[in-house]
């Protein structure tokens, strides 16, 4: 998902408008957008029918996840004064299904619930499968007061079920890199193990009460999309396909590109 500015396959002149955020730790993320002529009409639909959760999800469904919640990932105003990055592992077989891993991670937050009580903010969650199969959990736990008291000796124990983790995180293009766990490419790289999960999985979760930033939109020219493009990193890539006119190929066009940029 991470992909760096200076092998963006993009013109500048496929973008208009930019949703800026600025956070309390002097860092800036630009939610560009493209712009678009065409007015969609919505056709109306029935019911869905009912979730069956022993179907496995499918990669489209992985995708769409993974997008809805990169742009929320972005809003939250997170400093590591207030936050412990975990990895969370599975020693044993038998715990290895996405519904016992959840479960359990719910009951390892009462336990931190529990033990800082009122200091507790909520958390981000991230299930991952490791190429050897087994599920793990990114998290982000986040307090309301800075530097709480939780060693690594007490996460571990009320964890109990393999090991424990803890990451340092300098700045916000690690925060989201650490989360999902990517790795640089100009191609996406989707997990093969995506079926692992239930079809209405939750593979990213966003505890609702986490402090946020409001944003703000502006329209951007060309001249300045690639001037920001040049003096950022950028950490994600929206793209859709479709069928050229001219050469009947298959084509990637980009609806949305998240740039990061430090302030200093």
């Amino acid at each position: 998902m991470k992909i760096q500015s200076k092998n963006l396959p993009i013109k500048a002149q496929c973008f208009s408008q930019v949703q800026i955020y600025k956070y309390s730790d002097g860092s800036q993320v630009g939610v560009l957008k493209k712009s678009s002529q065409k007015t969609i009409t919505l056709k109306k639909r029935g019911r869905f029918p009912p979730v069956n959760r022993n179907e496995p999800m499918t990669k489209a469904a992985y995708r769409r996840t993974l997008n809805c919640y990169f742009e929320r990932l972005h809003e939250l105003d997170l400093c590591n004064e207030n936050c412990r990055f975990v990895t969370l592992t599975i020693s044993k077989e038998r715990y290895n299904s996405y519904d016992k891993i959840c479960n359990h991670f719910n009951y390892w937050i009462d336990c931190i619930r529990g033990k800082v009580e009122n200091n507790f903010a909520g958390f981000v969650r991230f299930v991952e499968v490791q190429e050897k199969g087994f599920f793990h959990i990114h998290c982000i736990l986040v307090f309301n007061q800075p530097n709480i008291v939780l060693t690594w000796r007490e996460l571990n124990k009320m964890w109990k079920w393999g090991f424990v983790k803890i990451k340092s995180i300098d700045d916000r293009f690690g925060l989201i890199d650490y989360l999902t766990n990517s790795k640089s490419s100009t191609k996406y790289k989707i997990n093969s193990k995506f079926t692992r999960y239930p079809k209405s999985a939750r593979v990213i979760y966003i505890s609702p009460n986490l402090p946020k930033l409001k944003s703000e939109n502006f329209l951007i020219s060309a001249n300045e999309f690639t001037v920001l493009a040049q003096d950022a990193q950028c950490i994600h890539i929206k793209t859709h396909h479709y069928i050229g006119r001219e050469t009947q190929e298959l084509q990637t066009a980009i609806d949305k590109i998240v740039l990061v940029k430090k302030i200093n």
